[in-house]
């Protein structure tokens, strides 16, 4: 998928000028011009990737292309631009005057990656009565309802406890509740709709009289979200991107002002950390999240209420947790918020050798760094500690 690449480190330059085969004497010489806007262009054909290369050239910037492409070897390639803004809009005037090799249409791709690129509205969110403007970011609390739970499993299973639970983070400065009655946690097995109803919809009727914050609703099953949905649950947050259930996109669609969270997994929770591999993660992620958004806009769920997240823990290996955290502003090229969360996760615990009640400040850090990388919402169990960091990070950036 096109993307405006993160090329902070060495390693990730070389080895997306690699991926689409360059020289080594042309890895050698465009690594210089790496620091700069770096647009990926996925699968071009030969014709106008010549004529990118050359144009680029001309303009003071530079293209990286497969080695085949020189020589005609190839019948397509990816291309990687590298040039400041003022020489993305120039190489879209000089295209302009092309109307072979699909250049026109590749003139529309680079003209949404720059206007993505250069936003300045912050995104805005419906959630029932609530709005929700991203130009900070915003905290969702996690609240799980299921004896197994990787980190709090029986904590709040008593409808006093979650809601005690619900009132300490709303006071903490939650901006959103997520409720969750099946463990998705790796190896879990299913629950039935009728027990994951029972586990959450007291403490949804309840919690909708009592605190004035959104409520969402963490489950995969459409049926599930329809009795949420009829208590005033204004948000669906859904772990297989609207992929698991047919049924989930038309009935998310069937209520107004209901934003949706859609996720990517590998497989499915008792199996999704069975060696998962992958070529390229950022890449396969991206596909993924692109279809479920195809899925909810097909259902008429509007464009504007789809929140993308990236599923860090859910048929992932810590390499690609981490790479996916270094490299989260890629995935601006879908032009939705990101909500992340890596909230006590094992790939922390595995990196300092620590228990998952001992894992409070990796989370802290792996949260800061996601949110310099562009996080709009971050789903977290201590609450507290990350409105602060939050609030820190947003006021260096001067984010108000």
């Amino acid at each position: 998928m096109d993307r405006i690449l993160s090329l902070r480190r060495t390693d990730d330059c070389i080895a997306e000028l690699k991926s689409i085969g360059v020289t080594s004497q042309g890895i050698e010489s465009m690594y210089e011009k790496s620091h700069c806007l770096a647009i990926k262009l996925k699968d071009i054909k030969l014709g106008a990737a010549n004529i990118i290369k050359q144009d680029m050239l001309s303009i003071g910037g530079d293209a990286a292309v497969s080695r085949g492409v020189v020589n005609g070897a190839v019948e397509r390639s990816d291309v990687i631009v590298l040039g400041n803004l003022k020489v993305i809009h120039n190489l879209v005037k000089k295209l302009s005057f092309q109307d072979i090799f699909e250049i026109p249409q590749i003139i529309t791709r680079l003209q949404k990656l720059v206007e993505i690129e250069e936003r300045k509205m912050p995104y805005t969110l419906k959630a029932g009565d609530h709005t929700l403007t991203l130009n900070r970011t915003h905290i969702m609390g996690v609240l799980n309802v299921t004896p197994d739970s990787f980190y709090d499993g029986g904590k709040y299973n008593s409808l006093d406890a979650a809601l005690f639970q619900i009132e300490k983070m709303v006071n903490e400065g939650a901006d959103i509740i997520d409720i969750g009655g099946e463990s998705t946690r790796p190896f879990s097995e299913k629950v039935s709709v009728q027990e994951e109803l029972k586990r959450v919809l007291p403490i949804i009727s309840k919690a909708i009289q009592r605190f004035d914050v959104p409520l969402s609703i963490d489950t995969y099953k459409s049926e599930v979200a329809r009795a949420a949905l009829d208590e005033g649950v204004r948000m669906v947050n859904d772990i297989s991107g609207l992929q698991f259930d047919p049924h989930m996109a038309k009935t998310v669609a069937g209520y107004n002002d209901v934003a949706v969270v859609v996720m990517h997994i590998k497989g499915a929770p008792r199996d999704m950390q069975k060696d998962p591999t992958y070529d390229d993660v950022i890449e396969e992620i991206l596909q993924y999240l692109s279809d479920s958004i195809s899925i909810a806009e097909k259902a008429n769920i509007p464009a504007g209420q789809i929140i993308i997240d990236p599923g860090i823990g859910f048929g992932k290996r810590i390499e690609d947790n981490l790479k996916i955290i270094r490299k989260l502003s890629e995935f601006k090229c879908l032009d939705k918020p990101v909500l992340i969360g890596c909230s006590n996760k094992s790939f922390i615990g595995w990196l300092l050798k620590t228990e998952k009640e001992d894992r409070l400040e990796g989370t802290l850090g792996a949260h800061a760094y996601a949110i310099m990388q562009g996080a709009h919402i971050i789903r977290v169990h201590e609450v507290g500690p990350h409105k602060k960091l939050a609030k820190m990070i947003d006021s260096i950036r001067d984010i108000h």
